[in-house]
């Protein structure tokens, strides 16, 4: 048995290139675009999963009536609160903690914001709930860079520190297959990313 998982990044979003973890604001016209053209070629799912941010949510409620297909709203795949930095810019923030929170993120956290392992423990927790209750079906997950560099690093085995390495742009697809065997543990590949 296989589950197919479509990753969505949301678009471009309203205030331009900062921090925004849980942030609300919501897609701009280009970010609407972005996402549309993305998925006029994939439309072949069984449910929609969302974060349940703005610039997730309205695209997956729209998505959701066109498609006439069940939505689902999950919390747990918001994207990491950036606390003191929500808001900021790269060049508003302390270089030297900005430059520590990349090279170890599992250690350094933005001030008052979410630890990481917290963040990643949320995704991984609700990820294996979904497999486990979609199992067999074709799912499109709409969320957030972060949320998806975890999912992709712990599917394919790259180490959490090193998921900052993967580029994920504004409404960058990726698609995961899960491969179930009884008795067997399940294994995973990623069969497109762009």
């Amino acid at each position: 048995m296989q589950t197919h998982i479509d990753l969505l990044r949301h678009g471009e979003v309203l205030g331009g290139s900062c921090y925004r973890g849980i942030t609300d604001d919501p897609l701009t016209n280009k970010g609407w675009q972005q996402m549309q053209a993305k998925l006029d070629c994939h439309k072949h799912w069984d449910i929609i999963i969302s974060s349940p941010l703005s610039r997730c949510h309205h695209f997956a409620q729209l998505l959701s009536s066109e498609l006439q297909l069940a939505l689902v709203t999950t919390p747990a795949f918001q994207e990491i609160d950036f606390g003191d930095w929500e808001g900021k810019t790269a060049e508003q923030i302390d270089a030297q903690l900005l430059s520590q929170f990349y090279a170890d993120p599992v250690n350094v956290s933005p001030p008052n914001g979410e630890p990481f392992h917290y963040f990643q423990q949320r995704i991984l927790v609700a990820w294996q709930a979904l497999l486990e209750a979609q199992q067999g079906k074709r799912i499109l997950l709409i969320t957030h860079a972060g949320v998806i560099r975890i999912i992709l690093a712990h599917s394919i085995g790259l180490d959490v520190q090193h998921s900052f390495r993967l580029k994920i742009g504004h409404a960058c697809l990726s698609r995961l297959e899960y491969f179930h065997s009884p008795g067997k543990e399940s294994f995973c590949q990623l069969t497109k990313h762009g």
